[in-house]
């Protein structure tokens, strides 16, 4: 009967902990899919030396590494010359009803 008991809470727990494990790798994914498009964006600009509607259409084709992204490209207000690739993306912890949406910005070489 006690082994049962022991058995019994020490699955719960277990459980539980492996629930949370599993919610906070999906975060750490969902980082580093962002990470990835973002500067994988912010490579095709520079490498391009420009941005423009051709441009556009190559980092189209790369937004498959973050399904559930939302990235936007604009030109810096301050620095002249630069662009700002900015990534939106969602963070959920579903054990504890946490539901939010993280921001990525980076900032690109002057280009001429």
């Amino acid at each position: 009967m006690k082994g049962a008991f022991e058995t019994a809470l020490v699955m719960m727990f277990g459980m539980m902990f492996m629930v949370m494990g599993m919610d906070y790798l999906k975060v750490v994914v969902m980082n580093n899919q962002a990470r990835l498009l973002a500067e994988n964006s912010l490579a095709i600009i520079e490498h391009q030396n420009r941005y423009d509607d051709s441009v556009q259409v190559l980092i189209d084709q790369n937004k498959g590494y973050c399904v559930s992204c939302i990235l936007m490209i604009e030109p810096h207000s301050v620095y002249l010359g630069r662009y700002r690739v900015i990534v939106n993306y969602p963070i959920e912890l579903k054990h504890i009803n946490y539901h939010t949406m993280a921001k990525l910005e980076l900032l690109s070489r002057p280009l001429s």
